[in-house]
């Protein structure tokens, strides 16, 4: 074998190591979620359970130990991920805000007008309110809250309701929904779809589409103004 054979061969031996040198663990990064990913991922998931029992039997009638039992695991390891009964109750009502500023605001940004907007956002915000029943059947309980909990979400619900306060008024001033309070208006839709959770079943015969398609309905020839109507007039 010549000199410069030799340099090709040696050099094509060193690229063919290059090339063969083992990637599985770059690989295995990518595959395995680090461990505040899988800290968050679990704690999720006491989230979510601790929110179908509230959901099936009250707050106040759910334990930390029921919880922990639920998940198979101790309470000590419960509390790794959550500090207390009140927290998952703050957790619950954080859950059902960020449901309805979703919707909310995927509503604002696909509807046409006020009405179309304010329809996206009833219809979504059922849908996904139906699939988190534990989250939203805690609406109405504020008392085992911390102060500062109970502040922080009492304030956020205020703002969402001011937006949906502005959503209805945008549909007046298009003519899309009818001269009203947008006050009592979002009372009343809203009281509505929070009353879900104390007789919607999710093994019933309704799903969350068909509910949200009958509210939808609903609220549609409630709240609709004469501006789509050709002759200016609804016929009874």
């Amino acid at each position: 074998m010549s000199k410069a054979e030799s340099i090709i061969e040696s050099a094509e031996a060193k690229k063919a190591g290059a090339k063969s040198k083992p990637t599985a663990p770059r690989r295995w990064n990518n595959l395995v979620k680090s461990q505040d990913e899988q800290y968050q991922l679990k704690r999720q998931a006491v989230i979510a359970e601790a929110s179908r029992a509230f959901g099936h039997r009250g707050y106040q009638n759910v334990s930390l130990d029921e919880i922990a039992k639920s998940l198979n695991v101790t309470k000590p390891a419960l509390y790794h991920y959550i500090k207390s009964k009140q927290e998952l109750l703050y957790e619950c009502h954080k859950l059902s805000m960020e449901i309805g500023d979703e919707a909310l605001e995927k509503a604002l940004t696909t509807g046409k007008n006020g009405l179309e907007k304010l329809e996206k956002f009833v219809s979504i915000y059922i849908r996904d309110f139906a699939s988190e029943l534990g989250a939203s059947a805690v609406l109405h309980e504020y008392s085992g809250m911390t102060p500062n909990d109970r502040k922080q979400i009492m304030a956020r619900r205020r703002q969402f309701d001011l937006r949906l306060r502005d959503l209805i008024q945008e549909g007046i001033d298009d003519k899309t929904i009818a001269e009203c309070n947008p006050k009592l208006a979002v009372f009343w839709f809203m009281g509505a779809i929070t009353s879900i959770p104390r007789w919607y079943r999710l093994d019933g015969d309704l799903s969350g589409a068909d509910i949200a398609q009958a509210f939808v309905h609903f609220l549609v020839k409630g709240i609709q103004g004469q501006g789509l109507f050709d002759g200016g007039e609804c016929s009874t």
